[in-house]
């Protein structure tokens, strides 16, 4: 497909807006239509033409936008064929029944009820069509009838009995893929000219590159864009999509580097397989290592988290209704230390329900790290591009829960490490871009081998 301008893509993305607009006004003339008769309410069929000319008005504009919106590439197959033919069919039936309504066209054999009642009950059928050609190719061919009582259930890939039986993307990679990715990287809905679904779409990539490349996962797009902060307007899934988990990005990253991203080994036979066993068999429920649960806390207080959103926090439950959010604070929010303080004293006010906290490059400092310290269920910290050095990082050993702890771009070095082993259950940590070496980390890890330094990647 040629390239696309930008203001092209930019009016077809008003299509869903726009969209809604003709199927009012065409069930809007169709009550109209039911009303007159039912209740003889003639005055009522003067309105009539008026929302069916709209109809077909709104109607030939979404049909253009989705047009423009289709020309992104985003979209492919049968799916957006059918969507985009009875959606023309649906604009051009709405125009007849205008015509209809206002007696340009005469039915001889039909009484003008008759007619117009047929009409306008097709039209309806055919914004169920389009309509359901649509959702297909915004949520899945099954989005509508995954979960009806009826009908042939999709066929699943058994689940593992055995530690043995486990194909690593088969029963751990595929089902990330389909439940965090796939909504927008299916084979109708390309985003990016990407789709997830096979092991072939998948090697193949998209527009911007390769999703995954086997061994590297610097190269791999898909591994950069959910590693990214959540406040980068390239971090994948998108704002309002529940991100991958900490576990979820390592088994991802185990994937690509240490099995080179080959879709049919077992987890048994991988390299270095120990590093991630434990990981995997908690994914997948299995025996002791069975997936540990959301710590159990109050709601957090409604009006607490309007004011944390208006200070600039950006607040994401992580499962619904559980209390328990992913809490960003956009780069640069804060100009100051002393405003960095304000913000951290306004989020303590929910300290214990927040799971994931990212404070990159907004001016936090060594001072900061004991109010954060209080945050009780902590697991992921962010700390990334702040002047944060080694006297601050003892006081985070008080979170018994953190995990996973960035401190790219800080100001850290080797003696940071003396803090770290005291750590209860930390696993990774990120030090790339700071005073850490090569040497360091492997002097590091040949006395440690509970927690994991990067120098490479940032989270």
């Amino acid at each position: 497909m040629n390239e696309v301008s930008d203001i092209v893509i930019f009016l077809g993305r008003f299509h869903p807006l726009i969209v809604h607009l003709p199927i009012g006004f065409i069930m809007f003339a169709f009550l109209l239509e039911i009303l007159s008769k039912w209740k003889n309410l003639k005055e009522l069929r003067a309105a009539i033409p008026y929302a069916l000319l709209f109809g077909a008005i709104t109607a030939a504009k979404a049909c253009l936008l989705g047009y423009m919106l289709a020309s992104s590439g985003e979209y492919d197959g049968p799916m957006l064929d059918g969507h985009f033919w009875f959606g023309i069919a649906t604009t051009a039936f709405t125009l007849l029944a205008w015509l209809i309504s206002i007696d340009k066209i005469k039915f001889i054999k039909l009484a003008s009820f008759k007619a117009n009642i047929a009409t306008l009950t097709f039209l309806v059928v055919l914004i169920s069509i389009t309509g359901h050609y649509g959702g297909n190719l915004t949520h899945g061919a099954d989005y509508l009838t995954k979960y009806a009582p009826f009908g042939e259930k999709p066929q699943k890939i058994a689940p593992p009995k055995d530690v043995n039986d486990v194909v690593l993307f088969d029963h751990v990679i595929y089902p990330i893929l389909e439940e965090k990715c796939m909504s927008c990287h299916n084979p109708s809905k390309k985003k990016g000219g990407l789709a997830l679904d096979n092991a072939e779409n998948i090697l193949k990539g998209g527009k911007k590159g390769l999703a995954i490349v086997p061994g590297d996962i610097e190269k791999s797009g898909v591994f950069h864009r959910v590693t990214l902060n959540h406040d980068d307007k390239e971090f994948m899934p998108p704002d309002g999509k529940t991100p991958l988990t900490e576990e979820e990005i390592s088994l991802l990253s185990f994937w690509i580097k240490s099995a080179k991203a080959d879709f049919s080994i077992k987890l048994v036979a991988a390299e270095e397989k120990e590093e991630i066993l434990k990981t995997a068999l908690a994914y997948l429920n299995m025996g002791e290592h069975a997936k540990e649960t959301l710590p159990e806390v109050q709601p957090a207080d409604s009006i607490a988290v309007a004011k944390l959103a208006n200070a600039g926090f950006t607040l994401r439950e992580l499962v619904y209704n559980s209390g328990i959010y992913d809490v960003v604070l956009p780069s640069k929010t804060a100009k100051s230390s002393e405003e960095t303080t304000k913000l951290l004293e306004q989020l303590a006010a929910i300290k214990n329900n927040v799971l994931w906290l990212s404070l990159q490059d907004n001016q936090v400092t060594d001072t900061h790290l004991k109010t954060i310290a209080q945050f009780k269920n902590l697991k992921q910290l962010y700390l990334n591009k702040n002047a944060i050095t080694d006297k601050g990082i003892a006081e985070l050993k008080a979170i018994e829960t953190l995990k996973s702890l960035n401190l790219y771009g800080t100001e850290v070095s080797k003696e940071s490490f003396a803090s770290l082993v005291n750590f209860k259950n930390l696993q990774n940590v990120y030090v790339w871009k700071t005073n850490v070496t090569n040497e360091d980390v492997k002097e590091f890890e040949k006395q440690n081998s509970a927690i994991k330094l990067h120098l490479g990647i940032t989270k």
